[in-house]
């Protein structure tokens, strides 16, 4: 069984704010609402919370590849200091980068 809603309005709510404007109330309802919020649309409703969820969904995977390459990010760079790090000429070993003596 599906519902009619009944909404209401007055010439001087529509002046005041257009046809678009919150001047509509609907039955049940404490509030004045701009006439497709008042009649309710189920499918666009649908439609809003289907685009929500997708931009949502987005905004993760934007997210995880941002975390993805800021990690590649710090692994090249870390392989680029390891390759600067001098190597001792008498056994070859990298040097440790500490002040202590020895590698």
């Amino acid at each position: 069984m599906s519902s009619v809603p009944i909404v209401a309005t007055g010439l001087n709510q529509l002046r005041q704010h257009g046809p678009t404007g919150p001047v509509f109330l609907r039955f049940g309802r404490d509030h004045m609402q701009p006439l497709l919020e008042a009649i309710g649309n189920p499918r666009f409703e649908a439609a809003q919370a289907c685009e929500a969820e997708e931009a949502k969904a987005r905004a993760a995977a934007y997210q995880a590849e941002v975390r993805r390459a800021a990690q590649e990010q710090a692994a090249k760079q870390a392989a680029e200091r390891e390759a600067r790090r001098p190597v001792c000429t008498g056994c070859g070993a990298k040097f440790t980068g500490s002040s202590q003596s020895g590698v």
